[in-house]
């Protein structure tokens, strides 16, 4: 999951995942990805078109390292992923290639996402990735970029954090471990939050220790946009989009919550209403 610096005319900010791709994978190897491919394909049964004998094709957008996209694939949707890191790409397609599974991938950002060709049943934004996405402008491009990527009667899925939780359950400190049989590796964790702003700033502090010795520092800073429950509906319904279902991440019977940190929504694109003529003289 990484998304492209705004393109709104102010300073760009750093592109996050640089380094982080390459020990993504690892970071994250406990995240349970089938069963989240297994929630999403849930809700495409359900809300997606499906043309007798036809393919559902579902386009991945910032799909990080691919994972969410090879599970889809392997569950016979007809896949391609998205992301503006290079590094993520390139772990996603030899991801891929290991596992004989036919994605293709494209490097691109939400803001240049109407430059991946043809239409999708389907588009994703899976692991609060929207949430980068911290200037309004950006975020109205991408959703325009969403609705023509979109077959007609075609579906967008994703999830953002949800404001009511993240006010009351960040953390400002986290540590995390986790090692392989090439290295170790800690994350610190270092979060602020802007409640007006409605914006979490996340700076990871990185140290991969190899066992040739070599030891390695690096650090990112992230800054997330959090969202509302019903704010998220007004905006979608402003630009165009009806929302079919808003649900606990994972859980798509149940009501979203004050404690759900993440929020998942299941919108289509309305269509467009004719202006009013003018009549007489």
């Amino acid at each position: 999951m990484s998304v492209g610096a705004p393109m709104t005319g102010k300073e760009q900010e750093p592109i996050p995942f640089g380094e982080y791709s390459a020990i993504y994978d690892l970071i994250y190897r406990d995240k349970d990805y089938a069963g989240e491919a297994g929630f999403v394909a849930a809700l495409i049964e359900q809300y997606a078109p499906r043309q007798a004998d036809a393919p559902i094709l579902v386009l991945d957008l910032a799909c990080g390292t691919g994972r969410h996209a090879m599970e889809l694939a392997a569950r016979g949707y007809v896949v391609e992923g998205s992301d503006i890191s290079s590094g993520m790409v390139a772990v996603a397609r030899n991801s891929a290639t290991e596992r004989r599974l036919d994605v293709r991938f494209h490097e691109c950002s939400f803001q240049t996402a109407d430059a991946i060709p043809g239409s999708f049943d389907v588009v994703l934004a899976m692991f609060a990735a929207l949430g980068y996405l911290t200037h309004f402008a950006d975020f109205e491009l991408t959703l325009r970029n969403v609705g023509k990527k979109m077959a007609t009667g075609g579906i967008f899925i994703f999830d953002v954090w949800n404001g009511a939780a993240v006010v009351s359950q960040y953390s400002p400190h986290k540590v995390r471990y986790e090692a392989d049989d090439k290295r170790k590796v800690e994350r610190v964790s270092r979060t602020t939050v802007d409640e007006v702003a409605q914006q979490a700033f996340v700076k990871f502090e990185f140290k991969v220790e190899y066992t040739d010795g070599v030891v390695k520092h690096f650090s990112e800073d992230h800054h997330v946009r959090f969202y509302f429950p019903q704010e998220m509906v007004d905006l979608l319904t402003a630009l165009g989009f009806e929302v079919l279902l808003r649900c606990s991440f994972l859980q798509p019977e149940k009501a979203v919550s004050r404690d759900d940190w993440n929020m998942t929504y299941v919108v289509r694109k309305m269509p467009d209403r004719p202006r009013a003529g003018h009549h007489g003289q």
